[in-house]
């Protein structure tokens, strides 16, 4: 393996909209890819709002804001998931500190790139576009652009990618979270308009289902979903991040509607 090959991923989960799903994808993306083997780490950078350990079902001591600045050893903030050894999470700090620098907010992800050999460092982004934002996508390699089907959220969404590309994330992607239809081929339309409107290419969807809406309530993830049509997708993602061609709706039948 060359350099390039041992290197850690970093991703970036972001919309500059609260509510599309952002904690929910990342979280479950990352539990379906450690189950495959590779090694996770999940932080969470929604500093002062956090809320990826309770949807993850992962309780900390430790939070990232204890890491960047020093107040202890790397190794103590990291939690293993109890259910996958491969999956690790390091919680964010009740509040936000301003003080932050991109240095050492890099510093830090260097550290616990190098203490983990991780395959992907996963960053969980706040809502909205603000410091934190700006120092996750410093040291991001790649954005997936989380989106739902609303007008609000496809705008939020072309204006997350021009944000990113500004501060030089240019491999992005789009993931479509909670997408309903009749039937998959009306869907595909939708998907096309999506694509179109926010000028980001797409990498996966996730259908609505009212199942993952439960799990995330309880700090569940795909390993104890029952919904066919969740756990596809997440497998169906996790297989084309990991660049190999699967079919966007390989193993999903059908959609559901919102009654």
């Amino acid at each position: 393996m060359n350099d390039n090959e041992l290197k850690t991923k970093i991703i970036l989960f972001t919309s500059c909209k609260g509510g599309v799903g952002k904690s929910t994808v990342c979280a479950n993306l990352a539990m379906t890819m450690a189950q495959k083997g590779l090694k996770i780490l999940m932080i969470d950078c929604d500093f002062g709002n956090r809320c990826l350990d309770l949807i993850s079902g992962i309780d900390a001591v430790y939070d990232f804001g204890d890491v960047i600045s020093g107040r202890i050893d790397a190794s103590r903030a990291i939690v293993r998931d109890k259910r996958c050894p491969s999956l690790h999470f390091i919680a964010a700090p009740n509040s936000f500190d301003m003080g932050v620098s991109i240095a050492a907010f890099r510093s830090a992800i260097g550290t616990l790139s190098d203490l983990g050999g991780y395959d992907y460092i996963f960053l969980d982004s706040p809502g909205a576009v603000g410091p934190m934002l700006t120092l996750a996508s410093n040291v991001a390699d790649m954005a997936y652009i989380i989106v739902e089907p609303s007008r609000t959220a496809i705008r939020a969404a072309e204006h997350t990618a021009a944000y990113l590309y500004g501060k030089g994330v240019r491999m992005q992607r789009l993931i479509i979270n909670k997408l309903t239809g009749k039937s998959i081929s009306e869907a595909k339309k939708q998907i096309i308009y999506m694509i179109d409107a926010s000028r980001v290419r797409l990498i996966g969807v996730v259908p609505f289902d009212g199942e993952i809406l439960r799990a995330s309530e309880g700090g569940k993830l795909t390993d104890e979903l029952y919904s066919v049509a969740i756990t596809r997708a997440f497998d169906n993602i996790a297989e084309r991040t990991l660049g190999k061609n699967v079919a966007l709706f390989h193993g999903i039948r059908k959609l559901k509607t919102i009654k």
